[in-house]
């Protein structure tokens, strides 16, 4: 199989998705920093990713 079929990531994504994807990983910058400056500790990149989706509404809100 060529490379460029088996080829994950950022790149290989089509364009609405890599826009969404850099959408929610400036918002997941943006939260770190935030939350970095209230109580010292911050998020992880983990949670910060996931709160970026639940307020971007790409995915809803854990239970």
């Amino acid at each position: 199989m060529d490379y460029e079929v088996r080829r994950r990531g950022y790149r290989s994504l089509p364009d609405v998705q890599r826009e969404l994807a850099g959408r929610r990983e400036g918002r997941a910058r943006l939260l770190r920093v935030a939350a970095c400056q209230d109580d010292g500790e911050g998020l992880s990149v983990r949670e910060a990713v996931a709160l970026a989706a639940v307020q971007l509404g790409l995915q809803p809100p854990p239970a």
